[in-house]
């Protein structure tokens, strides 16, 4: 019997704020992305923002990762990065 293959689902989310809005409170709009990875072994949720200067993207943040899929965690980012890059 043959093992099912694995499968990874992404997902992407952006979100715009305005101005002087409560999750962030700057005078200037703010862009905060949300990658959220699923894989057989678990979940792993990382976050960019614009915070602090509009346009120019922060590195990506960790903001949950299943246990099993920590020691991964470098390889996660990477990816992040390279759909970063894809979103402009």
């Amino acid at each position: 019997m043959s093992e099912a293959p694995a499968i990874l689902e992404l997902t992407v989310t952006e979100q715009r704020y305005p101005g002087y809005d409560p999750a962030h409170g700057t005078p200037h709009p703010m862009v905060r992305r949300l990658i959220v990875i699923r894989a057989p072994k678990g979940e792993a949720r990382f976050e960019q923002t614009d915070y602090g200067h509009p346009g120019r993207f922060n590195n990506w943040e960790p903001r949950g990762i299943a246990p099993a899929l920590q020691s991964r965690t470098y390889e996660l980012e990477a990816l992040c990065q390279r759909l970063g890059s894809l979103l402009g």
